[in-house]
């Protein structure tokens, strides 16, 4: 008997690579093929690599030529007509609604995954964020199920009749490996003689960036062996993007350092004392909060969607108002007074809220309870893969 094939579908290989690896090789571990389509990048040859099959996209996540855009929906449906996949997973807007309807038409069920809003209700063009949201709608009537990774995108989808709510469903993030973002207080790291705060991600404005640079100058100019680091790649296809002259200035005038972008953030939330997320963009479950969290990191962040779900203030970190600066300010100097002691007990609880709420194993397990549904396919190996891991829980 042939196995049955699972394709995930996103916007980017590095996407699948970094926030759906553990899912993937679980996938295939418990006897299903899977396929990996996305845009080629430096990430599809490691999921070749794994031992994925790969299949390339060609897709402008920003583009909105009506051309580039037809085409981009007739080769995903030349894809799917000719690979045949079993059940399909769709990841990020286009894929969401280009997938489904291409799904719809070769008859093959699927579930559109929303990973956060981003730029969904934010476009300059009234016309582009009407045709966006009227494309949704039609889309989401093709797709099985539309899962959301927090209830205030549900909320809003379900508001705006983008899709009903009985075909809803919330994703408790795409859970993280809290075996490999492991907590630093094993370490018995020392308190830190000089106060460093770091910025982890996309160097884009919405992610904060410039709040975060803004507080950093001010802070300095009061606790002067304070330390601010950004950490991050700059995308040149993104009009939000921080420059590299930008970059060059702030460390020319000794206000940040830059570290520049990374495969593994691990050693750097690992050095760092807190983590500055002042994202107000519009996240699903942040990813980089819960791997500071994970790693017993205390975390300064925003009332943001997707990011107050992963801090409670005081808790394990802080929360400051998105787009004010002299709030995010205050928390900062909130932590700075604080204890050894203190940091760390923000840090042990975050570790606890990450591996409650936020494993990776909790979530992949909906995923496969979700396909024993539609496929009526027993999955005998799923309890010998979890077993082998709960003993380095």
């Amino acid at each position: 008997m042939d196995k049955q094939k699972i394709a995930l579908v996103a916007n980017t290989s590095w996407s699948i690579y970094n926030f759906r690896l553990g899912l993937a090789r679980t996938l295939r571990d418990v006897g299903y093929e899977v396929i990996v389509i996305a845009p080629y990048d430096n990430f599809s040859t490691k999921l070749i690599t794994e031992g994925f099959s790969f299949f390339n996209w060609e897709i402008n996540n920003y583009g909105t030529n009506p051309f580039v855009e037809i085409k981009s929906i007739i080769q995903l449906y030349q894809i799917y007509k000719r690979e045949q996949p079993d059940f399909i997973f769709h990841y990020t807007i286009k894929p969401n609604i280009y997938g489904s309807i291409a799904a719809s038409i070769c008859r093959v069920p699927s579930i559109a995954i929303t990973t956060g809003l981003g730029h969904l209700f934010s476009y300059k063009s009234k016309l582009t964020k009407w045709f966006t949201l009227w494309m949704y709608r039609l889309a989401s009537q093709f797709s099985k199920e539309v899962w959301f990774l927090n209830k205030e995108d549900l909320r809003t989808f379900v508001r705006k009749k983008i899709v009903k709510k009985e075909k809803t469903f919330i994703l408790p993030s795409e859970g993280i490996d809290t075996r490999y973002f492991q907590s630093k207080i094993n370490f018995q790291r020392k308190e830190n003689p000089h106060p460093s705060f770091l910025f982890a991600g996309r160097l884009i404005a919405d992610k904060g960036v410039f709040q975060f640079v803004e507080a950093a100058k001010r802070i300095k100019n009061k606790y002067p062996k304070t330390i601010f680091n950004l950490l991050g790649f700059i995308d040149p296809n993104n009009p939000k993007s921080v420059s590299a002259t930008q970059i060059k200035n702030w460390q020319d005038c000794g206000i940040i350092n830059y570290l520049g972008e990374t495969k593994d953030v691990r050693p750097y939330l690992e050095e760092t004392d807190c983590l500055v997320f002042p994202s107000y963009y519009g996240e699903g479950i942040s990813r980089i909060l819960m791997e500071a969290a994970s790693m017993s990191t205390p975390i300064i962040t925003t009332n943001q969607v997707g990011c107050k779900d992963v801090v409670e203030h005081k808790y394990n970190g802080f929360i400051c108002k998105k787009k004010n600066t002299p709030d995010l300010i205050h928390k900062i100097e909130m932590f700075l007074k604080l204890s050894p002691s203190e940091k760390e007990l923000m840090g042990i609880r975050g570790r606890k809220k990450v591996i409650n709420n936020f494993g990776e194993d909790n979530v992949i397990t909906l995923y496969l309870n979700t396909l024993k549904k539609y496929l009526s396919t027993k999955i005998l190996r799923i309890e010998e893969h979890f077993l082998k891991h709960e003993q380095f829980q």
